[in-house]
């Protein structure tokens, strides 16, 4: 992408190098996560308005993860912000081989966002990944929580998520497990849930589902989709494609674009799992 990012995370050589050798893994561990969410806390998102409005985030990661088949040292946590409850983007740090921090940015929004990085705008997507739209064929949502979410979770099998990676195409596992559930009165959000698709539990695809009130209509059962991988995708509803996104690093990137990729830190590599 055409933004230059020149602050690094560095863990110095003096603290971590050999010490960080006879450290308990949990410890390492510890260091490690603590890297990846210095990362997340040095960035401030708003919605592309005037005046904007500033966006909290998750105060804890709502996933953690590895994927040793990427690489054996990958390792990562996953973030929301948030427009009180409703989320609107994603981001996941990782570190990866020799110790390098990666992040991922994903817009859940169809409007515009930004994202500032010492006092730079480093990301600003126009829209989300697959815009929003009716699920077709859905029921009504169910009168209660505990129902509405065997309906998410049925409606979510319907889905499939297809990956290129190492040169093959492959099926991306779904979590059936909700990574985060809400509820927005002011946008008539009755209830939401958003599921993901992984390799191991690394996350590739996103997938919101939200129960949408509108002016005098029956509650409805809405969708959309955005990427949380480099590699390129395709979308699958009832077995009929329904989107598809080429590889990041194949493409003309921007940072407009409603996913980005980039090194973003280093750790000192000592602190990898042994």
């Amino acid at each position: 992408m055409s933004v230059s990012y020149t602050t690094t995370w560095v863990m110095c050589a003096t603290l971590f190098g050999e010490a960080a050798e006879s450290m308990p893994p949990d410890e390492r561990r510890a260091a490690r996560l603590e890297a990846l969410q210095a990362v997340v806390d040095a960035v401030e998102l708003q919605s592309a308005t005037s005046p904007p409005q500033t966006f909290a985030r998750s105060a804890h990661p709502v996933l953690k993860y590895t994927n040793p088949v990427t690489s054996r040292f990958a390792e990562g946590v996953m973030y929301f912000w948030l427009d009180e409850r409703r989320p609107v983007a994603a981001v996941s740090t990782s570190i990866r081989d020799d110790g390098a921090i990666y992040w991922e940015l994903s817009s859940l929004s169809d409007k515009p966002l930004r994202l500032s990085r010492n006092g730079s705008v480093v990301w600003k997507p126009k829209s989300g990944g697959h815009p929003s739209e009716r699920v077709p064929e859905a029921p009504p949502p169910a009168e209660t929580a505990a129902a509405r979410l065997i309906q998410m979770r049925q409606l979510a099998r319907r889905f499939r998520l297809r990956e290129e990676r190492r040169e093959a195409w492959q099926d991306g596992r779904l979590l059936t497990q909700p990574l985060y559930r809400w509820d927005h009165a002011a946008d008539g959000v009755i209830d939401g849930a958003l599921f993901g698709f992984a390799e191991t539990t690394d996350p590739e695809l996103l997938l919101m589902f939200e129960a949408r009130r509108g002016d005098g209509d029956a509650p409805q059962w809405w969708f959309s989709v955005a990427k949380m991988t480099s590699s390129p995708v395709e979308v699958y509803l009832d077995d009929r494609q329904i989107w598809s996104v080429g590889g990041y690093w194949r493409n003309p990137r921007s940072p407009e674009d409603p996913y980005v990729e980039a090194k973003v830190g280093q750790i000192d590599p000592s602190l990898n799992p042994q």
